[in-house]
């Protein structure tokens, strides 16, 4: 076995596709627990938004505060 493949199982550990911060499970949304190894948490993200630290996700909130006022 190549030392390309070796640590394919760390890949596939509970992060958020957004900011990349490790998460537990209960912490995600999107996880899919039927994709292939590699790809199970491709659209996860952070279940509460306001803890996520994407930049996509921060405008995303400023712009839902700029509507409400």
């Amino acid at each position: 076995m190549s030392d390309d493949n070796c640590n394919v199982v760390e890949i596939d550990q509970p992060r958020c596709s957004k900011c990349g911060a490790d998460r537990t499970l209960g912490e995600l949304n999107g996880y899919d627990p039927l994709a292939p190894v590699g790809n199970r948490y491709r659209n996860a993200y952070c279940r509460k938004l306001a803890e996520c630290q994407s930049p996509e996700v921060s405008a995303f909130l400023a712009g839902l505060a700029e509507n409400i006022r």
